[in-house]
């Protein structure tokens, strides 16, 4: 009898030490909101998916999976890059096809550098997805 409550005992004590973590359940992509218009026609050509490590000040390796996408934007040959998210139910629907967008920053007025403009892409789903430029050529 006293196995059967030291194995109970031992099955309590080991739920509770590996709930005690907190649990944070991300939240889902952002959405396109009611009448914000995206004028921008920008077409994906090509989709990679990498991973961009950091080391923090403690040491410690941070890693995420990014997005960089090629893409065609007034007729100039761009590179964006994006994080992508990881969420059950909410996969990321950026395939090769025709997106609508709208520009979030420009870093300096005017030029013909686009490199740091940060754009967002319309989804089919309503979603969007945030990107930057990363590089640009002929």
């Amino acid at each position: 009898m006293r196995s059967h409550v030291a194995a109970v005992l031992l099955i309590v004590c080991s739920v509770a030490l590996v709930s005690a973590q907190k649990t944070r359940f991300g939240q889902g992509p952002p959405k396109a909101k009611d009448g914000v218009d995206y004028p921008i026609k920008i077409h994906i050509s090509g989709i990679h998916l990498r991973q961009d490590c950091t080391k923090g000040a403690t040491g410690y390796t941070t890693c995420a999976d990014v997005i960089y996408a090629d893409a065609q934007l007034a007729g100039q040959k761009i590179g964006l890059m994006g994080f992508q998210i990881w969420l059950p139910g909410h996969p990321i629907l950026l395939v090769t096809a025709d997106y609508q967008a709208r520009l979030l920053k420009a870093p300096h007025p005017g030029g013909p550098n686009p490199i740091g403009m940060e754009y967002e892409l319309l989804m089919p789903d309503r979603t969007i997805w945030r990107s930057t430029v990363t590089g640009f050529s002929e």
